[in-house]
């Protein structure tokens, strides 16, 4: 019945992930909105298992970082982080709550940083020329990654625990699935319409950082006591679970992409 439920899930969202990231625009806009704030609401939940209450106003405060990010200019976008900082502070200088005033704060912007700020680097990369065939291109890195290192992990993993936020991920997989990343280039560059450079950027941002993106919510799911980030998907967890390898990966390819421009 799970599998079922994974198979049946796989079906529907990914044709509709497809024409939402071809098309663009505000249907990409408030695709990338809609999960930034399941995504927030995910890790705010997951502090509040380490006991560190974050003010619910926190996931209001980074939808308006997100949009600030995606429409205005980067004094906007310093000053939306700013209002955050201040609402986020003056919540407990106010309220006279005191204690573990430092953690909170801390946790409301990093919740911010982390999901707001990185996953707006998607809409970005989608403005650029060619933006479509470029998405698509570091999402095909970040799948053929994780299924490479999946897949060479359960036949050749005899090197487990390496990482401690991810016992079960071998090195072995771990190195197949940089290694196929940049073998892919040379599908990214015959079927996807991008240049070596391009290729080689996505390559580094899905092979190499998606996985450190993976692992990264891998530690703070550990740190948590939980094993998936929600229940929301039935068989693949969360939306945070879905997408955090893209959450680095996107940042990573948007700025090699600006600096071989």
């Amino acid at each position: 019945m799970l599998l079922f439920k994974r198979i049946l899930i796989a079906v529907i969202f990914i044709p509709l992930l497809i024409y939402i990231f071809k098309v663009g625009d505000i249907a990409l806009a408030s695709f990338l909105a809609l999960i930034a704030f399941q995504m927030m609401f995910e890790l705010r939940e997951m502090f509040f298992k380490k006991g560190i209450i974050v003010p619910r106003v926190i996931i209001v405060l980074g939808l308006i970082v997100f949009i600030a990010s995606i429409y205005l200019g980067m004094a906007m976008i310093f000053a939306s982080l700013l209002l955050a900082f201040i609402i986020i502070i003056g919540i407990d200088l106010f309220s006279n709550n005191l204690e573990g005033a430092m953690i909170r704060g801390s946790a409301g912007i990093f919740i911010i940083v982390y999901i707001a700020v990185l996953l707006s680097s998607v809409y970005h990369i989608r403005l650029l020329e060619n933006g479509g065939n470029l998405v698509f291109s570091l999402l095909f890195m970040i799948w053929i990654t994780d299924t490479s290192a999946y897949t060479a992990g359960r036949i050749f993993g005899k090197h487990r625990g390496i990482f401690k936020a991810s016992p079960n991920k071998s090195l072995e997989g771990f190195i197949a699935g940089i290694f196929f990343s940049f073998a892919g280039t040379f599908i990214l560059i015959n079927f996807f319409g991008v240049t070596l450079s391009q290729a080689l950027a996505a390559a580094v941002a899905g092979g190499i950082f998606g996985q450190m993106g993976d692992l990264f919510e891998s530690i703070l799911k550990r740190d948590a006591g939980v094993k998936d980030s929600s229940d929301v998907l039935p068989g693949h967890g969360g939306i945070l679970d879905r997408f955090d390898s893209l959450l680095l990966a996107a940042p990573v390819f948007y700025v090699i992409l600006f600096l071989i421009k």
